[in-house]
């Protein structure tokens, strides 16, 4: 579904309304992810990630895939989870999604200009996500308190990626 308003096959719109007309079953998922892909998550990786995050006491409201620029002006890796309050970057690191050789070479080398800028950066995986989401949290969890103690951010500014566009499949 993500992928879908993502190459503006679909309307979120027109989602909304097919979850609707199916009926109570299943709709709670469905649900939330229209709202991840309306709020700025690409895969059900990362919408599962933003839930995930957002059940914490510890965290602030992260920001889903912003545009990050660095201390020259320079565009950065556009992360998948964003902590402004410390500078902080999430990167889901999934085969999945980019598992045609180059594209997985770039999904490993993103984060590199982000670390370059001095931006935390923490890595998680689709997997590790099913298979141990609690462990996934406290790791995310850990890594903002020590960037919060250290009291050092990196100069990087965020901005929210504007909605995704509402266009018909006909475009």
């Amino acid at each position: 579904m993500i992928e879908a308003v993502q190459r503006r096959m679909v309307r979120l719109d027109d989602l909304e309304h097919w979850v609707d007309a199916r009926g109570r079953r299943g709709s709670v998922r469905l649900r939330r992810l229209l709202a991840e892909a309306a709020s700025g998550a690409w895969s059900v990786p990362e919408s599962d990630l933003l839930a995930l995050i957002r059940t914490s006491p510890r965290l602030p409201e992260p920001m889903a895939n912003p545009l990050l620029t660095g201390p020259a002006g320079e565009r950065l890796t556009s992360p998948d989870v964003w902590f402004d309050d410390v500078g902080m970057a999430v990167l889901v690191q999934s085969r999945q999604f980019h598992a045609d050789g180059l594209d997985w070479d770039a999904t490993v080398t993103a984060g590199s200009d982000l670390s370059t800028a001095r931006v935390v950066v923490v890595g998680v995986t689709p997997e590790a996500l099913t298979r141990d989401p609690l462990g996934q949290l406290r790791r995310v969890e850990q890594a903002h308190a020590a960037a919060r103690r250290s009291g050092t951010r990196a100069p990087v500014s965020a901005s929210p990626r504007s909605a995704v566009p509402l266009l018909d499949a006909c475009g």
